[in-house]
């Protein structure tokens, strides 16, 4: 592209340059991956005083892994974190099942689930309430083994509270469903608010957050095909 741009006559090179710009400016646009995000995201879902549930799922996705100095740390998804371990102190839940491996791609062997289970215990969560699956690689993969670990513990006559980000939560339902469990979605982690897709001065404004937003879209958007494609 670069070389195109370079190398092509004055009107060729000028046409070139504003397509780069109208695409990075399009891409790099807060407004309007907001408004687009906004649409696939879950409505907060709040616990009522009296809701209880045997079982908390908390899918992984919020840890990072720095392959440089070999340590985990929480990312920006780490509300998933933060309210499974609220949950519990609550009284909403009465165990924990942290569910996930390392990522397909990951280089570096790592179970997250492992981490986010020595987090809530460093909060003075029981380790005998915790339990971990660390084989899955995706959202299917973590409600097969899950559902394997449930039926481990003895099986569940209710619901599960399915606790993941609110853009992931629509999918991660319907796969967990899928599975055959009963599922009280409970969102968290939300990106952006109603307010983030005001129109007004700083909408125009070019960020890098807004790249960070496409490439949750696409990911989000090839799972959710990927569902129906494989749909039993």
């Amino acid at each position: 592209m670069i070389a195109s741009i370079l190398s092509g006559d004055q009107r060729r090179r000028k046409k070139l340059i504003i397509i780069c710009l109208s695409i990075t400016l399009f891409f790099s646009n807060p407004w309007i991956i907001n408004l687009i995000l906004i649409q696939f995201q879950a409505n907060p879902m709040p616990m009522k005083s009296n809701e209880q549930y045997e079982i908390g799922v908390v899918l992984g996705g919020m840890v990072s892994f720095d392959e440089v100095n070999a340590t985990p740390h929480f990312n920006q998804s780490s509300d998933r974190f933060i309210q499974t371990a609220l949950l519990y102190k609550t009284g909403h839940i009465k165990k924990i099942i942290a569910s996930g491996g390392n990522a397909i791609f990951a280089k570096q062997h790592f179970a997250e689930a492992e981490f986010i289970a020595k987090s809530l215990i460093d909060l003075g969560i029981p380790k005998e309430d915790i339990y971990i699956e660390t084989q899955s690689k995706n959202t299917k993969e973590n409600a097969e083994y899950t559902h394997k670990l449930i039926d481990s513990m003895g099986g569940l006559k209710g619901k599960l509270v399915l606790i993941t980000s609110a853009f992931h939560i629509p999918r991660a339902t319907e796969i967990f469903e899928k599975e055959g469990l009963k599922i009280r979605p409970y969102p968290c982690a939300f990106g952006m608010f109603p307010s983030s897709t005001k129109l007004e001065a700083a909408a125009f404004i070019p960020t890098s957050d807004s790249f960070d937003g496409w490439a949750r879209f696409f990911k989000e958007i090839i799972g959710r095909i990927i569902n129906t494609v494989t749909k039993r």
